[in-house]
């Protein structure tokens, strides 16, 4: 409703609020630095329709969670058209957990079902829709059920990396 606190104070000045209205807005504005401050405001933040369609227009797949919010759809997807912060050879990737990654190009290990399994800040990706993925699997039994280079992602095996984050 006010833009700054100058406008708020004419207001105030010419009567066109009262002071319980002022004291609501100056409280309102308070408890929106404390809960942005304290971490809320990112995890609130959901994708709007409109960053769900352009994600989608690009062949991605919109993610509410993680370090970015549209990762490459398939194995065949133009990795250039999900940059992160607009580097280079930073892309948005998937993990296994479902949360948006911005890793570097390459892999350090192939084959994971968990980041768990991948050293340090490092986080096991999955790139959907590769030739060879979807057999059926178990996280306990994925070295026996997929084949090499994939790990079990929700009962499919699919194809995975451990991969670096990129440097912030």
């Amino acid at each position: 409703m006010f833009e700054d606190l100058d406008e708020l104070a004419r207001a105030l000045a010419q009567n066109d609020i009262s002071r319980r209205q002022a004291m609501k807005w100056a409280g309102y504005s308070v408890l929106g630095a404390t809960l942005s401050s304290m971490g809320f405001a990112e995890s609130a933040e959901a994708l709007t329709r409109k960053a769900h369609r352009r994600c989608r227009r690009k062949g991605g797949v919109p993610l509410e969670k993680g370090t970015c919010h549209c990762a490459p759809a398939t194995c065949d997807a133009d990795f250039d058209k999900f940059l992160c912060g607009g580097v280079s050879n930073c892309s948005c990737e998937l993990t296994v957990e479902q949360r948006g990654f911005c890793t570097l190009d390459g892999n350090v290990g192939t084959g994971c079902s968990s980041s768990e399994e991948c050293a340090g800040q490092n986080r096991c990706v999955v790139i959907r829709g590769c030739l060879g993925s979807g057999g059926q699997c178990t996280r306990a039994t994925a070295a026996t059920d997929c084949p090499t280079g994939m790990g079990c992602v929700n009962g499919t095996c699919q194809n995975t990396y451990c991969t670096v984050p990129c440097p912030t």
